[in-house]
């Protein structure tokens, strides 16, 4: 039911009002081996949710969990306006639990019910095409990523999970959010669907959303199997399906787990945007993302990283892949004073030179020299203002420089 891939050692937080669908979501982690912090909200509206918090007391001391619970002490609002009164109360509780525990995520068990309330609604004012982030798994949300697993699942599914494994739950935790927090579509429509009507309105939402559900599709998949994500379709994507897609591909390359922050993939994001073509981005220890022009690949060593350095004037320049030194003209390499200010970059796939008079692929033209895979990704070649490859170092075993000016790569033994 979950499909989600829990880190060792990370806090989850699942909000639980003792409701069948929180309950199931709440057997189903512990069945994955995961003890989530529960967050408990009493709105102090309805003496059915003092009951509800010694169940889910009893529930937590039994099993082992940790429960935070917030009385709600302002005065409730009437029915119309609590379930927005409700939802910012019930929020700012979440993050301050997530931010005390540290926490990787939070989990709400929202179900299909809330999907299919939300299409309504949007269909109801009119709203056309209703964004695919309703369906949504994993998003970024107030600081947090919050995942939402059981979407694929009724309320009654879930209600009847609870029943076979014989999970408690209260009913009149259900009936109290039934009552103050459904809206009208929820009550009057949603809740007296039967399962051939439940059906129609989920095929027409992919009717609709056809198009864009194909397209998540596929790069959830290529997430998962590619070495590299184009960096245009990601940046298609709402923030929702970003998030998940960013998670899909660094779990599926991550030799161990890497926890992703919002902030994480706020930064992600803005280094997709930036004008920079060459970026790295640390996730932990040494995992990066690598941005090279177009795509966003993973690197599990931090070694022998993409880089890209820009000389205003001639100098010198240092790093871990080379030492330069043109502070005395590089002429003697077909470096002119007018074309600084020079790039020295990493060779990238679409690099091409000009060689004896022919357009030459960079890398083919190093491959042919019997270079090792290593020195291929960082060795560097040097563009003028313009753009325009104007040097590439040439690559010899047992090699014996002959310029004046220094560009010294740094080689293994076994590749001097």
């Amino acid at each position: 039911m979950l499909n989600y891939k829990f880190g060792p050692g990370n806090v989850y937080l699942l909000a639980c009002n003792y409701g069948a669908a929180s309950m199931a979501l709440l057997r189903e982690m512990e069945e994955a081996g995961v003890k989530p912090v529960l967050a408990y909200v009493n709105y102090k509206v309805d003496p059915t949710l003092d009951e509800a918090y010694e169940g889910l007391k009893a529930y937590a001391d039994g099993h082992g969990l940790i429960l935070e619970c917030l009385d709600v002490e302002e005065k409730a609002p009437g029915k119309e306006e609590f379930p927005e009164w409700a939802r910012k109360i019930r929020y700012a509780f979440f993050k301050e639990t997530y931010e005390k525990y540290h926490a990787a995520a939070l989990f709400i068990a929202h179900t299909q019910d809330d999907v299919i309330e939300s299409y309504l609604y949007m269909k109801e004012k009119g709203i056309k095409h209703l964004r695919y982030e309703s369906l949504g798994k994993v998003q970024a949300k107030e600081g947090m990523i919050v995942v939402r697993p059981l979407l694929h699942y009724s309320e009654e599914d879930l209600l009847e999970y609870c029943r076979q494994n014989g999970v408690p739950f209260s009913k009149e935790a259900d009936q109290f959010m039934a009552s103050y927090l459904e809206s009208n579509i929820r009550k009057e429509v949603v809740n007296n669907l039967n399962e051939v009507e439940r059906d129609q309105i989920i095929e027409e939402m992919k009717r609709e959303n056809d198009e864009k559900i194909s397209f998540v599709k596929s790069l959830e998949q290529r997430a998962k199997q590619s070495d590299e994500l184009y960096i245009r379709e990601v940046l298609a994507l709402s923030p929702s399906e970003f998030a998940e897609t960013i998670l899909e591909y660094v779990n599926a390359h991550a030799p161990s787990h890497c926890t992703i922050t919002p902030k994480m993939l706020d930064d992600i994001r803005a280094m997709c945007l930036d004008k920079r073509e060459i970026m790295s981005y640390r996730l932990r220890g040494t995992y990066y993302l690598v941005k090279e022009y177009d795509v966003i690949s993973f690197d599990e060593d931090g070694a022998n990283m993409p880089y890209s350095y820009v000389m205003e004037k001639p100098g010198k320049l240092s790093c871990e892949v080379f030492d330069l030194d043109f502070s005395m003209g590089a002429e003697d390499r077909g470096i002119e004073s007018n074309d600084y200010p020079i790039t020295v970059r990493s060779a990238l796939p679409q690099d091409n030179y000009s060689y004896h008079g022919y357009l030459v692929p960079v890398r083919r033209m190093l491959v042919a020299t019997g270079m090792s895979a290593r020195l291929l990704r960082v060795w560097p070649v040097l563009l003028n203002k313009d753009g325009k490859i104007v040097y590439v170092p040439r690559y010899v075993k047992g090699f014996s420089e002959y310029h004046t000016s220094v560009l010294k790569i740094h080689v293994k033994e076994e590749e001097k």
